[in-house]
C-alpha cells in the first residue's frame, strides 16, 4: 500500500515555484484527463455481427477517454475485450453486453456536473457493505466535511461496492491501486478535476486528519513540481469538460484571506 496521505502532504508544502492558482482549479482547466485502451483481441477473423457490436461499442465511447483497438493474438483459445490503463490491465470481458455502460453512469454523471460546476472535490466513500464497518468511517467523512472551511465546496457521494449499475466505477476504483480489489474495507477517494481519484484513505485511514490533508492539497498553491507529478488515476468517462465554471473555492479564500496562511 502507498502512504497516500503522507504523498498528499508532502506536495502540498512544495509551495516554491507555486502560481497562486489553485490545485484543484489548474487541473480542471489544464490537465486533459489520461486515456484508457479499449481492445478486442482475437486470432480467427472478425464476424460481421462482431463488427457491428464493435462499431456500436465506437459509438457509444466516443467521447470519453478511451480509444477503442482490435488486435490480433494466436496465443488465446477465444476472443476478449481488455481494458487498460496507462499500461496497466483494469478489467477483462468476454462478451459485448459486459460492455454496456463502460464509460457512463448515474453517479458519475452526478459527480462530473458537481466537479463541472466548480466543486473543490467529491469525497466519494466506497461501502463494503458491512455496517459496523462502514457507519463509523461516514460519520467521520461526513463530521470533517461539515466542520472545513470549504464545506460550501465538498460533497460526500456513497456507493455501494455490489451495486450493479455503478458495477464498472466500482472496478476503476478498485484498480486505483493494484492491491484495492482484495481489500474488504472502506475507501475514501478524493474525486476532483476531469474525474481524477486520489489514492484511497482505508479503514482506520480514514480521519478527520488525513481528510483534511487531502483538502489542504486541493487548496494548495499549484506549482510546477505538482503539476508534473500530479497524484491520481483518471476514471473513465463520457464528458468533453468543456466551460467548466469557475472554482468556487476562489470566493471562500477571498471572504478568509487567514485560510491562504493556514
Amino acid at each position: 500500500m502507498k502512504a497516500c496521505h503522507l504523498r498528499i502532504l508532502i506536495l502540498s508544502g512544495i509551495l516554491s515555484m507555486a502560481c497562486t492558482t489553485k490545485v484543484s482549479e489548474w487541473v480542471l482547466l489544464n490537465s486533459e484527463a489520461n486515456n484508457y485502451i479499449l481492445v478486442y483481441y482475437h486470432k480467427d477473423p472478425v464476424v460481421e455481427v462482431v463488427k457491428r457490436q464493435n462499431e456500436e461499442i465506437g459509438r457509444e465511447i466516443g467521447s470519453a477517454n478511451i480509444q477503442f483497438r482490435t488486435i490480433v493474438r494466436k496465443d488465446i483459445e477465444k476472443p476478449y475485450y481488455a481494458l487498460i490503463y496507462r499500461n496497466r490491465l483494469f478489467s477483462t470481458y468476454n462478451s459485448y453486453a459486459e460492455l454496456k455502460n463502460l464509460s457512463v453512469s448515474p453517479l458519475r454523471e452526478k459527480i462530473a456536473s458537481e466537479l463541472m460546476s466548480g466543486m473543490l472535490c467529491v469525497m466519494l466513500y466506497l461501502k463494503t457493505g458491512d455496517p459496523e464497518k462502514d457507519e463509523p468511517a461516514l460519520e467521520i467523512i461526513k463530521g470533517t466535511v461539515a466542520a472545513s472551511p470549504y464545506r460550501e465546496v465538498l460533497s460526500v457521494r456513497e456507493l455501494d461496492r455490489n451495486s450493479t449499475d455503478e458495477k464498472h466505477f466500482v472496478s476503476m476504483l478498485l484498480n486505483v491501486e493494484s492491491d484495492l480489489k482484495e481489500i474488504n474495507e472502506p475507501m475514501l477517494f478524493g474525486v476532483f478535476a476531469r474525474f481524477k481519484a486520489l489514492e484511497p484513505l482505508l479503514a482506520k485511514g480514514i480521519s478527520a486528519e488525513n481528510i483534511n490533508l487531502m483538502i489542504d492539497f486541493l487548496t494548495a498553491d499549484c506549482s510546477c513540481l505538482i503539476k508534473d507529478n500530479l497524484p491520481g488515476t483518471d476514471i473513465l468517462f463520457t464528458n468533453n469538460w468543456e466551460n467548466p465554471l469557475p472554482a468556487l473555492v476562489n470566493r471562500i479564500l477571498d471572504e478568509n484571506p487567514a485560510l491562504l496562511h493556514h
